[in-house]
């Protein structure tokens, strides 16, 4: 009984069921069309439902909220620098779900003792040998990169982004919210960037059948 987008009026019926750490924005089509309803915690599954044309192309935003902005950390088991992490996971009922078929480039990397940790080579940016345990927010650095105005349309090429990395239930450390609905994400697989902890702000690109 929820509300349905419509994007291409002769498009097919589709629905989604989402999770996300700690929040997403799904872009359909070159349209928005879920907002993850809880910003930050607690965590929550969601459900969509839009129609539109094939192939679908899926864009979404995923963000690894921070208390202390800037800096990538939180307060969490009496540490207030500590770094979080991030996990997404989607099945859309065209058959899409999230795997090592969709692309993931990240936009943001914090915290850093040291910026020089970062590599990037043919567009891949890799934090994996970056330490996240800073001692003070004034000794902490991050890395941003422009986020292209129109990453989310149907032409923007995302062709030489790398693909996304794969992490199990345990490693995401997923909530009631997603642990209550397992069966609704059989087949898909929690995703990311490479770096599930440093990585705040990564996009996600997936085009389906």
């Amino acid at each position: 009984s929820i509300p349905l987008t419509v994007i291409d009026p002769d498009g097919e019926i589709i629905t989604g069921m989402l999770y996300g750490d700690n929040y997403y924005e799904l872009y359909v089509n070159g349209q928005l069309v879920g907002v993850d309803a809880v910003p930050f915690t607690p965590f929550n599954s969601s459900f969509v439902k839009f129609k539109a044309k094939r192939p679908v192309h899926y864009a979404i935003k995923l963000v690894d909220w921070e208390e202390n902005l800037g800096t990538g950390t939180e307060l969490n088991s009496g540490n207030p620098l500590h770094a979080g992490d991030g996990g997404f996971i989607a099945v859309f009922s065209d058959g899409s779900k999230t795997d090592a078929n969709w692309k993931a480039q990240t936009f943001y990397i914090a915290p850093l003792t040291d910026v020089r940790c970062v590599t990037e080579t043919n567009g891949i940016r890799n934090s994996n040998s970056c330490s996240s345990a800073i001692t003070s927010l004034n000794e902490s650095y991050a890395l941003h990169w422009t986020v292209p105005s129109d990453w989310y349309s149907n032409n923007f090429d995302f062709s030489q982004w790398p693909a996304a990395s794969l992490y199990t239930d345990a490693e995401v450390g997923p909530k009631v919210a997603y642990t209550n609905f397992t069966s609704q994400f059989t087949g898909a697989r929690f995703i990311w960037s490479s770096n599930i902890i440093l990585d705040n702000l990564v996009l996600l690109r997936y085009t389906g059948n």
